[in-house]
């Protein structure tokens, strides 16, 4: 597998763009700013087959249309595009829609699945959605008041990779590492809060779970140096597992 660290800051981060992981052709959250980025980095989005959103906060979801609009221009829609997501996802991208580029027609994407052949699959709590390649499940994570937010583990060539942001720490994101051979997931600032985990307490987790490999994305600007038992992938960085 081949993944790509597209952005992996935080909202208000100045040195990296909002966090999004592509893992070969599955593109985990596109907050504003992600297409422009993976443009940067000479990826093309005719590539991505799966887009899998963690909730529905600007720099998570935002650039949805571009995305879509994008690939219409570039004549990319002849392979289905799978997004997945909390419940509301489709209705979330209708009215992102209807708010970008509606032009006055409140019924220009009442069929944004033909317009731009994509499928919409909503996952609650535990759900699964299976290919013969891979399988991501939904757990529902805790980050303060906000709901719906999902964390996902993919399986895919016998290995387990977990995607977590945002979350605080709880019981399914333990779950997740419990689970996994690779854990991507926000580690916003140094201390914990109910809405981000914080790396004094991230930077521990290894001990717990000394199967897992931990990677600290969604991260503000603060210093990293002197940790060794966590990675800190920045923009751009790709890995082969």
């Amino acid at each position: 597998m081949k993944i790509t660290f597209i952005g992996t800051g935080t909202m208000g981060c100045t040195t990296r763009c909002n966090t999004s992981v592509l893992i070969d052709d599955i593109l985990f959250d596109i907050g504003m700013g992600t297409v422009k980025q993976i443009e940067r980095l000479r990826i093309y989005t005719k590539q991505i087959n799966y887009l899998v959103i963690s909730h529905f906060h600007a720099d998570h979801f935002l650039d949805i249309p571009n995305l879509l609009i994008g690939r219409k221009i570039r004549k990319e829609t002849e392979n289905k595009l799978i997004i997945i997501g909390p419940k509301g996802i489709r209705r979330k991208t209708v009215e992102l829609m209807n708010f970008t580029h509606a032009d006055g027609n409140e019924h220009k994407y009442d069929n944004i699945e033909e317009k731009y052949n994509i499928e919409f699959i909503e996952l609650l709590n535990e759900q699964t959605y299976c290919t013969e390649k891979f399988k991501i499940t939904a757990l529902s994570l805790k980050y303060g008041e906000c709901t719906p937010v999902n964390g996902y583990i993919l399986e895919k060539e016998q290995k387990v990779l977990s995607y977590a942001c945002d979350t605080g720490f709880c019981d399914n994101y333990y779950k997740m590492c419990e689970k996994s051979n690779y854990m991507y997931s926000d580690v916003t600032g140094l201390k914990t809060t109910d809405v981000h985990m914080g790396l004094e307490d991230y930077k521990e987790l290894y001990k717990k779970y000394p199967k897992c490999k931990f990677y600290a994305i969604h991260r503000a600007d603060y210093n990293v140096e002197g940790i060794n038992n966590i990675e800190f992938p920045n923009d751009g960085d790709m890995l082969e597992i």
